[in-house]
């Protein structure tokens, strides 16, 4: 019996060991875009604000995802109260928002070179420092060459994800590569939110980074939808 039991185990431990099917991977495509918003609007709507306007920073107003920032602007007409409203997913940080701070406020709407119209906004403190930047365009720099996120640096990135066959054509969730100087690059995708600075000094929300068919996307080939703030 012991025998037998030997003999049955030792053919065993000899048989071939055939590896299990392996399924083939399909191409992996980009993660779900989570739930990122990053909107925004300066009411009333300015005919024309220079860059550089100087403002006096009232109350803020924060209620969930949405924040009133009160403004008064000395505009050439005389001092004109605005209110830049955000509406952001995950909210926005206030704390760098204080009521009285002495801002500049920049609000841009221009056209490239392809013929896309961009909006830009920036709120800086009165020495420069960033308070709030945001952009709805087909690029990341306004048309002049203005630059809305300093100290960061924003570039177009490759995205790395597939390739969507539409009915206008073909479009593809993008990227961009954020900087800093001193600091490591970071490649944010379409559809993220990123604490991003030196120990999370700001929060980044990229609503939107497609590429593709104008026809898509329009006529500069990309779209781009963000908001920058500071966090402290």
């Amino acid at each position: 019996m012991t025998a037998a039991v030997l003999s049955l185990a030792c053919e065993v431990a000899s048989a071939p060991q055939i590896p299990a099917p392996v399924a083939t991977a399909a191409p992996e495509t980009c993660a779900p875009a989570e739930a990122v918003e990053f909107t925004w609007a300066v009411e009333p709507v300015p005919g024309d604000i220079s860059r550089g306007v100087a403002c006096v920073l009232g109350e803020v107003i924060a209620d969930g995802g949405a924040l009133a920032v009160p403004l008064v602007c000395a505009e050439p007409e005389g001092a004109q109260a605005r209110t830049l409203a955000i509406q952001a997913t995950p909210p926005p940080p206030t704390a760098a928002l204080r009521a009285g701070l002495a801002v500049r406020l920049w609000v841009v709407e221009a056209t490239d070179g392809a013929g896309a119209v961009g909006h830009f906004m920036r709120l800086e403190t009165a020495t420069g420092g960033l308070l709030i930047a945001a952009a709805q365009a087909g690029t990341l720099l306004a048309p002049d060459g203005a630059d809305p996120w300093l100290p960061f640096v924003l570039t177009a990135a490759g995205g790395g994800c597939m390739s969507e066959e539409t009915a206008c054509g073909s479009q593809e969730r993008s990227a961009i590569d954020l900087r800093r100087a001193g600091g490591r690059p970071k490649i944010l995708h379409d559809a993220s939110f990123a604490a991003v600075g030196d120990r999370g000094e700001a929060q980044l929300w990229l609503a939107a980074a497609i590429v593709g068919d104008a026809a898509c996307v329009g006529v500069s080939g990309a779209q781009y939808g963000l908001g920058l703030m500071a966090a402290r």
